[in-house]
């Protein structure tokens, strides 16, 4: 089953970098051959606005926040096989419940 990342590129993650970071991170996964086990997609907001840009990772259920361009070696090592990145995951647990239990209902 391939799996998700969802890039928010809503208007505060926009403005910070999102749409660039989503760029690049899809040119990664295809460059490390990532792409049969993983599809980069936008995704319109998270509701953690402050905190973004955002990158969730369905169905693993994986949230990085606050993410910059320095941070996709890790991720992309992430999706790889590689360890969570740890540092990047710092959103109330309640919102992510939330999240993911849309994101398993199907709701991109």
């Amino acid at each position: 089953m391939k799996q998700v990342c969802l890039v928010c590129v809503n208007v505060d993650c926009k403005s910070r970098g999102s749409e660039e970071i989503k760029k690049e991170l899809e040119k990664r996964v295809a460059e490390k051959g990532l792409s049969d086990n993983w599809e980069v997609r936008p995704y319109i907001c998270f509701g953690a606005c402050q905190d973004g840009p955002n990158i969730v990772l369905h169905p693993e259920k994986s949230w990085y926040a606050g993410v910059k361009m320095e941070d996709l070696d890790e991720i992309t090592d992430h999706l790889a096989g590689g360890p969570d990145v740890k540092r990047l995951d710092k959103i109330d647990t309640s919102l992510k419940e939330l999240i993911f239990q849309l994101l398993d209902s199907g709701v991109y």
